[in-house]
C-alpha cells in the first residue's frame, strides 16, 4: 500500500511539473506587470509586487509613482536629440495616410498587451498611452506627423517630442518596422493627472533605406508617461527625456 501511495505522489508531481512547464511556454509577451517604485533602474526591479502600504491604489491611490518608443543608437527606447535640419511643416491630417514607407512594407504598429486598469478613468487613461505609442511608432516608420491625431491624445512635451522624433529619424535616413506591444501593470490618478507605468515589449527594428537593419528590436523596456486630463480627455502629457531602461522577463 505503501509502495502503491509512493507511485500516485510521483505521478502528480509528474504531472503538476508538466503543467507548470507548458504553461510559460509559448508566450510572444513574456513580461510580467509587477508594480514598480519610484527611482527604479534599469536591472532594478522588484521581483515581487510591493504591498498597498508601498504603493498606494493603482487607480486612485495617493501613493508614490514611478517615473520612450524607439530608438537611437545606444537603444531604440532612448530619445534622441533634434537634429540640426530645417523643419517642414508636417501636411494635414486630411492628407495623411498611414502608408508602410520602409522598403519592405512591412510598416510599425502597436497592440496592446497585458493592461492592469480598475476603473474608467485609468482604462481612459490607458487609451490615451496607446493612443500616442501609436502616433509615435508611425511616424517613426512615415516621417510623417499627423498633427490632428497627435493633439488628440497627447498635449506639451509629448507632442514636441514626437515632433522631434520624427525629424530625427528622417536626419537618420532610418524607419522603424514591427510591432510595439503596450502593457500596463500601474495606472496612479491624482486629481487629473495620472502616471502610466507598463514593461512594454518593443519589436521594432530600425531599418535603412535598403531594408538593412542598423538597430534590432530591444524588447521589454520600462516607461512611464504621465497623462492629463481636460477638457474631459485623458492626452498624455510627458515622454522620458533619459535613456529608456530595459525590463526583466516575468519572475513566477
Amino acid at each position: 500500500m505503501k509502495r502503491l501511495s509512493g507511485v500516485v505522489y510521483a505521478a502528480f508531481v509528474v504531472v503538476a511539473l508538466s503543467v507548470a512547464t507548458l504553461s510559460g511556454c509559448g508566450s510572444d509577451n513574456p513580461y510580467e506587470l509587477p508594480e514598480y517604485q519610484p527611482g527604479q533602474a534599469a536591472g532594478s526591479l522588484s521581483e515581487a509586487e510591493p504591498g498597498p502600504d508601498a504603493d498606494g491604489d493603482p487607480d486612485t491611490g495617493d501613493g508614490p509613482s514611478g517615473a520612450g518608443s524607439k530608438s537611437s543608437d545606444a537603444s531604440p527606447s532612448e530619445t534622441e536629440p533634434i537634429p540640426t535640419v530645417s523643419r517642414q511643416p508636417s501636411p494635414a491630417s486630411s492628407a495623411v495616410t498611414y502608408e508602410p514607407a520602409d522598403p519592405a512594407g512591412e510598416g510599425a504598429w502597436v497592440e496592446r498587451g497585458k493592461v492592469k486598469a480598475r476603473n474608467q478613468r485609468g482604462r481612459a487613461a490607458v487609451d490615451a498611452v496607446v493612443g500616442y505609442m501609436t502616433q509615435r511608432v508611425q511616424l517613426s516608420n512615415t516621417w510623417q506627423v499627423d498633427e490632428d491625431a497627435l493633439a488628440a491624445v497627447a498635449t506639451g512635451q509629448a507632442v514636441s517630442s514626437a515632433r522631434e522624433r520624427a525629424l530625427s529619424q528622417e536626419a537618420a535616413g532610418r524607419r522603424s518596422t514591427g510591432a510595439f506591444v503596450v502593457n500596463v501593470s500601474s495606472v496612479k490618478i491624482k486629481d487629473d493627472r495620472a502616471t502610466v507605468t507598463g514593461c512594454h515589449l518593443d519589436r521594432t527594428s530600425e531599418v535603412d533605406e535598403n531594408g538593412y537593419q542598423l538597430v534590432p528590436p530591444p524588447g521589454g523596456v520600462l516607461i512611464s508617461m504621465e497623462v492629463e486630463f481636460a477638457q474631459g480627455v485623458w492626452r498624455v502629457s510627458s515622454w522620458p527625456t533619459e535613456k529608456v531602461p530595459t525590463c526583466k522577463a516575468a519572475q513566477k
